[in-house]
């Protein structure tokens, strides 16, 4: 269940690193991940605020682990772009973007 939608990812969260475009697909993956997490809590709370700002950083941190890592480096001229891994796995990462946000909401007690 996608928690945000891109105007409040924008205005909000105050996010720019995931394009209008790429946002329902990356929040859908994002809301999938909370509803795992939370053990389905996360939709009985879906207007929680925490629960759409999670969803912003989770969207975020799927963003990452599609791109193969962290943006390392990047050029203008001949456009080319690396990325490079933090030593953090795929599912750390969204963890801990998740974490940011509900470690004190009570639905993942324990968890973070």
């Amino acid at each position: 269940m996608p928690y945000a939608d891109y105007a409040f990812y924008r205005d909000t969260y105050l996010g720019n690193q995931i394009t209008e475009q790429d946002f329902p697909r990356l929040v859908t993956r994002a809301g999938t991940y909370l509803d795992e997490v939370t053990g389905g809590q996360a939709a009985e709370h879906a207007d929680n605020e925490s629960i759409k700002l999670a969803a912003c950083a989770v969207a975020e941190a799927v963003q990452v682990n599609e791109q193969g890592g962290e943006l390392a480096s990047q050029s203008v001229g001949s456009w080319s772009k690396t990325y490079q891994t933090s030593g953090k796995g795929p599912g750390r990462r969204m963890y801990e973007a998740a974490c940011l946000y509900l470690w004190n909401s009570g639905l993942i007690a324990g968890w973070c």
